[in-house]
């Protein structure tokens, strides 16, 4: 694995497996061929402090559907939820390949699962802040903007999108804990405006008031890492 960037971490911090880590796969990033999917478990097995989460974002890519396709909320979530099966059966099928002790060090969650309280304050604390705070919202507009890579959409399709980054911003920000255990580190492939956001909400050095709102207590760090 090719590690580019460390953000809030260290190459020491990594190589003496400090965190425990969480695989987080985009449903629509291509990126995550079986391929790539398998060479980051393996790199996680051997660099993870006890275990492993892989985090299937079935839920919230039902956005991507209802929006950017058109589909009915109901059809959408029902792809959604498909596509995640789909996805769990692939990683699945990859972990049978693994010796019983690489396995066991791996878990399988769906979004719903780290939709804790805490989770879901910070949730409700991000969407009052894009409602009544105009630099917020500007900066998560243009993070959707980003995202798609289209100069032609319409701002209240734009606003529905928002939702996206709104839902995943507490796990990129705090990691998540499942089985009393945290999750604090994520490789991914790529660094992006969101990410940015996420240090700047971390430390304070930006929207500081949001920052105290959330009360973060624990910190997800990044690293953007790329196959070989």
């Amino acid at each position: 694995m090719k590690i580019k960037t460390y953000l809030n971490t260290t190459e020491q911090e990594i190589i003496t497996r400090k965190f425990n880590i969480l695989i987080g796969i985009s449903l629509g990033n291509k990126y995550f061929s079986r391929e790539h999917i398998r060479d980051y478990l393996l790199w996680a097995i051997t660099n993870t402090n006890e275990s492993i989460v892989v985090l299937i974002p079935d839920k919230i890519h039902a956005l991507n559907y209802e929006i950017r396709c058109g589909y009915k909320k109901m059809r959408a979530n029902t792809v959604a939820i498909r596509d995640g099966n789909k996805m769990e059966n692939i990683v699945q099928n990859i972990l049978n390949e693994f010796t019983p002790e690489q396995r066991a060090l791996v878990l399988i969650l769906k979004w719903h699962a780290i939709e804790t309280n805490k989770h879901q304050e910070m949730v409700r604390i991000l969407y009052n802040e894009f409602e009544k705070n105009v630099q917020f919202k500007n900066e998560i507009i243009k993070i959707v903007k980003e995202s798609i890579n289209l100069d032609k959409v319409a701002d209240l399709e734009l606003e529905k999108l928002a939702a996206y980054p709104l839902e995943e911003l507490p796990m990129l920000i705090s990691g998540i804990e499942f089985n009393n255990i945290k999750y604090e580190l994520l490789p991914y492939p790529g660094i992006s405006s969101i990410d940015n956001l996420v240090v700047g909400l971390q430390d304070g050095s930006i929207f500081p008031e949001i920052s105290k709102k959330l009360n973060i207590l624990n910190k997800l760090r990044l690293i953007e890492a790329y196959d070989m």
